[in-house]
């Protein structure tokens, strides 16, 4: 994977006022820190990080910075709640031979068959958590779903083992499933709709009221 060139200034001045100055000349502060290493604020240019932050791939960052380049992958992005403008960014520094954990994109290959039969595709897990050294961070983990038919899933468990990287988290997980359409609506005496859910949510709701 190649790296992402990011250029980016010190930032001399810390503070939710120097924040704001930056973020109006279209600049955004950020933070990059590593283990046993001091942190480093800096800030960039917005437009800059649009190829890093909206996009569906995991991407290696050369971080250019007071006249050094730290290679790094992005950690946390944050939002303005009003105007969803990048307010801050966090890198972590990465060290070959060191393994690291990151979120990774999960990416969909294929129709699903069971969608071809009037099935709904429910995208469940968008990302997945793995564990794996800098050289081997795949772009997306791609899940080849031609295959799923109606009331099929795809867990965190039967993903195919890959040498590069471990897949952490609840192996029980739903990653991808295709629900059953929508039975016809039954009507009532009342002149009310009332949707019939799918066999799966029907027998889930019976087993609580069971218990």
């Amino acid at each position: 994977m190649a790296d992402l060139v990011l250029n980016a200034e010190k930032r001399e001045k810390l503070g939710g006022s120097t924040a704001l100055q930056l973020r109006a000349k279209g600049r955004v502060p950020g933070i990059v820190y590593g283990h046993g290493e001091p942190s480093i604020p800096f800030h960039v240019k917005e437009l800059d990080l649009r190829p890093l932050i909206y996009t569906h791939e995991t991407h290696t960052v050369s971080l250019n910075l007071g006249g050094a380049t730290t290679r790094c992958i992005l950690r946390e992005v944050q939002f303005h709640p009003v105007t969803d403008r990048v307010s801050h960014v966090d890198f972590i520094v990465l060290h070959a031979g060191e393994k690291i954990k990151l979120e990774v994109p999960v990416k969909l290959v294929g129709t699903a068959a069971g969608a071809k039969d009037g099935g709904i595709v429910d995208f469940v897990m968008h990302k997945l958590t793995i564990e794996v050294l800098p050289d081997e961070i795949p772009q997306s983990i791609d899940i080849d779903i031609s295959g799923l038919k109606i009331a099929q899933s795809v867990h965190v468990r039967d993903l195919v083992a890959n040498a590069n990287y471990n897949v952490i988290g609840d192996q029980n997980s739903v990653i991808v499933q295709v629900i059953p359409p929508k039975a016809a609506e039954e009507t009532v005496a009342d002149g009310a709709a009332v949707i019939t859910e799918p066999e799966q949510i029907k027998a889930k709701g019976k087993k609580e009221e069971e218990a």
